[in-house]
């Protein structure tokens, strides 16, 4: 590998999700996704000075220290922000039988803490059946509590 590739892979790790963007004069950057706090701070900084707000992400995204023209930097930043906003179209078909991976994935991802992605099948599977276990778990707690306080709600109204 070369010393670029052993950089990307290296960013990839440390960030998941690395973005090139090439502009046509051959022009290339890459970046990292913004954070939701790099966001918010891109929509405050937009409303008083958009090319501020541009800059901002492009310089916070950017993961290598090179001069770029003031196009490239917009149209770039640009590009980022309209990858970005392509994973708000990401969702879960709630129907049974749709997009089982995902579900359990949050699952996994909410009782363990863990990214599901990045296991094993073997352990994936595994932590699923551990986190249907606590679900059903807290579901027969939560039940539970409702008719403790429904019996004692109701329960001396009839006396």
């Amino acid at each position: 590998m070369d010393k670029m590739q052993d950089r990307i892979q290296h960013w990839k790790v440390q960030y998941k999700n690395v973005i090139k963007i090439q502009s046509e004069d051959d022009e290339v950057a890459y970046f990292k996704i913004p954070t939701l706090t790099e966001l918010d701070t891109y929509n405050t900084l937009k409303q008083d000075d958009v090319f501020k707000a541009l800059q901002y992400v492009f310089n916070t995204c950017l993961l290598e220290n090179n001069a770029y023209e003031d196009e490239f930097l917009l149209s770039a930043s640009k590009s980022l922000l309209e990858h970005v906003a392509s994973y708000q179209n990401v969702t879960i078909n709630n129907d049974t039988g749709y997009d089982e991976i995902k579900k359990s994935a949050a699952l996994i991802r909410h009782y363990f803490n863990l990214d599901p992605y990045q296991l094993p099948t073997d352990e994936f599977y595994k932590l699923l059946s551990e986190a249907i276990w606590l679900q059903e778990h807290k579901n027969k707690q939560l039940e539970f509590t409702i008719a403790n306080v429904l019996v004692k709600t109701f329960g001396n109204a009839t006396q």
